[in-house]
């Protein structure tokens, strides 16, 4: 069993300090929702994980199924009304008063908790099997809520930061919640406690809910299907609409399809094949929501407040070699005993740590791969179609989900071991990771890794950021240093950039096959090839027009002395051809590097890799097209390179 809010989110309450505690405890346009989310989460997992060690500690078997078979059922009940009820309820989210729904919404809960604590009292599991049901239907119609009215409660500059304490609180939420509904499993009289406490939990949530700020941004315009299969194939298609979101939406779904399949065999692969007992189950859920936790704080601090797909490649990679290794972990356990066992006696089990960390990095790195592309809808959508949106994602998740559900039956049915069921889905999912990377975020990946590199090699300070458009076409023209300059250009730079690069260098062994997914240009003098030369312009054409940034050495080579070296025409011809801004940058502080012609020559000798070398980056303010002079941006630029530094944005994380 699982939780959908169990994949959501961003990062916990730490870093900067705008990050501070004051957001959730005192500023009133965000603490009411953030309390009542929270509540929300908990109480879904304080109830979904004692149903769940209930079913598997129990033996419960329905229909003829095993409890196991039961448990992956479960999980295709409780997604099965995001597919019915999303697209009228993005609607509903879109048409009325958000703060006003998310308050029946939350009447709901506590009707549907009240059923569910006659369900536990009378050990009736058909009875929960139905509230089950219902708590999917209300989180299905909260859910766009949840994170439409985000948008219209803070700023810009704040949505991330939001996202960030939505996401840290639910994953706190789901930690308790899962750990409360483990526990209450293995007490005397759980039935009562689980009954009151879900009751209580939900009753208080209405309270919160009273006070989430109305944002009066009804769209009285858009017309409410309660039909529910046309507005459905509506919204698909709305989804489908920009084709970068789209991949996002599938990108999500993915994690549903494979975090779906490992919560629901994870109750039995500890039982079955660890030997482990509730406490022991509950600790493995646990684990997996700590590092869904961890994940989501690294991807806010590797991200430095924009939006990063970046990542998402490596982070399914990762994701599929831990989940391969919890594979030959439990294809290999050796362990036999007549009784489960405690924690501490799990623990003393060979290979015992080793299981927790696959999980607790399978999770980890999971919060990576989810986070930035929840974030790029949000980003990428329009204020009146993010419900919708987010509706839309969610009935995506939700095939993706009963597939997984119906996969996890069918390979049971056949007999087939939960290690190998996880051995399988982690080979699929490593194949995935280079698709994702290959066909949809290639250029994003390598500007993520050339930030890394960076980070790693450099110590980058930074002046005139703001100076940097986060939308729209323009043009970097920067001096030209050390073979590395484009990747301390890229990391200052809100989106993925196109290089022109040397035609020579670009064919060079192995070349295009990388430089082809980070989109570089191949560029020739009209002596060495003029055919080469018109492609280069046409594609840095079209990379304009597409509203790309493109970026530009206007030397035409690297200094060999240290020297800027006087500016070519081209970036003229270019502008002329399409009139966008241009961007001076200057870079100082990388001649002398490993990478520069300064003293062996580039590459040779050995790269200090125990003292980051001090770079400064100066962004200038942006030029005009109509005001581009060669000899000025050259000069303002090596301007640049001779200012009194002082005062600089310090590039590395706080």
């Amino acid at each position: 069993m699982f939780s959908r809010a169990q994949f959501r989110g961003t990062s916990f309450l730490f870093g900067r300090t705008h990050l501070s505690l004051e957001f959730i405890f005192k500023d009133r346009r965000f603490w009411p929702l953030f309390w009542t989310q929270f509540l929300g989460a908990m109480n879904d997992n304080f109830f979904k994980n004692a149903l769940v060690m209930l079913i598997t500690y129990k033996s419960i078997s329905l229909m003829g199924l095993s409890s196991a078979s039961v448990v992956a059922m479960a999980g295709g009940v409780f997604i099965f009304p995001f597919f019915l009820f999303s697209a009228t309820a993005g609607q509903i989210a879109d048409r009325y008063e958000k703060a006003t729904v998310i308050r029946y919404t939350k009447i709901s809960e506590f009707l549907i908790m009240f059923v569910a604590a006659l369900g536990f009292y009378f050990d009736s599991y058909q009875m929960l099997m139905f509230v089950l049901f219902c708590m999917g239907a209300q989180s299905a119609f909260f859910g766009p809520l949840k994170y439409g009215i985000l948008p219209n409660l803070l700023k810009t500059e704040e949505l991330v930061t939001g996202n960030a304490f939505v996401g840290g609180g639910t994953f706190l939420a789901i930690l308790i919640g899962t750990i409360l509904g483990g526990l209450a499993t293995t007490i005397e009289g759980a039935s009562v406690v689980i009954g009151i406490g879900i009751l209580l939990v939900s009753f208080i949530g209405i309270l919160t809910s009273k006070k989430v700020i109305n944002v009066n941004n009804a769209d009285e315009s858009i017309k409410v299907d309660y039909t529910f299969i046309k507005p459905t194939i509506d919204i698909i298609k709305l989804t489908a609409k920009n084709k970068k979101v789209f991949y996002s939406v599938l990108g999500i779904s993915w994690f549903w399809f494979l975090g779906a399949a490992i919560l629901s065999v994870l109750p039995g692969l500890v039982k079955d094949y660890f030997y482990g007992d509730q406490s022991v189950g509950t600790l493995f859920l646990a684990t997996f929501t700590i590092g869904m936790g961890l994940g989501s704080f690294f991807c806010n601090k590797l991200s430095f407040k924009r939006v990063e797909v970046g990542m998402v490649p490596l982070a399914a990679l990762f994701m599929g070699i831990f989940l391969f290794d919890m594979y030959l972990v439990g294809n290999s356990w050796q362990g036999v005993t007549d009784e489960l066992l405690s924690i501490s006696a799990y623990l003393e089990e060979e290979n015992s740590i080793r299981a927790l960390i696959d999980l607790l990095l399978v999770s980890a790195f999971g919060g990576m791969f989810i986070i930035p592309q929840f974030a790029y809808i949000q980003h990428e959508t329009p204020e009146n179609e993010v419900s919708r949106i987010i509706a839309g994602n969610n009935i995506w998740n939700t095939i993706f989900m009963v597939v997984a559900a119906v996969l996890i039956m069918v390979m049971d049915s056949m007999g087939m071991t939960i290690p190998k069921i996880l051995g399988i889905f982690a080979f699929v999912n490593i194949i995935f990771s280079f698709i994702i990377y290959y066909f949809v975020y290639s250029e994003e990946a390598l500007r993520f890794l050339g930030w890394i590199i960076a980070k790693l090699m450099y110590k980058v300070e930074v002046k005139g950021r703001e100076n940097m458009p986060q939308d729209g076409p323009y043009v970097i023209a920067s001096n030209h240093v050390s073979f590395v300059d484009w990747i301390l250009v890229m990391s200052v730079c809100p989106r993925p950039v196109r290089f022109v690069i040397d035609h020579t260098y670009y064919n060079a062994p192995m070349g295009p096959f990388w430089f082809d997914q980070a989109r570089l240009i191949p560029i020739a003098t009209r002596r060495e090839s003029p055919e080469v030369l018109a492609t280069a312009y046409e594609e840095m054409s079209k990379a304009l027009d597409e509203n790309h940034i493109l970026g530009i050495f206007p030397e035409g080579y690297l200094t060999r002395n240290g020297k800027m070296r006087a500016f070519q025409p081209g970036l003229t011809k270019i502008i002329k051809r399409n009139p966008v801004p241009v961007i001076p940058l200057a870079i100082d502080g990388l001649w002398g590097s490993f990478f520069s012609h300064s003293g062996k020559g580039p590459l040779k000798g050995l790269p200090s890799i125990f003292k980051r070398r001090k770079v400064k980056l100066t962004i200038g303010e942006p030029m005009l097209p109509e005001q581009l002079d060669m000899k000025i941006l050259e000069t303002k630029i090596h301007a640049h390179l001779e200012i009194n530094h002082e005062g600089l944005e310090e590039f590395v994380s706080e």
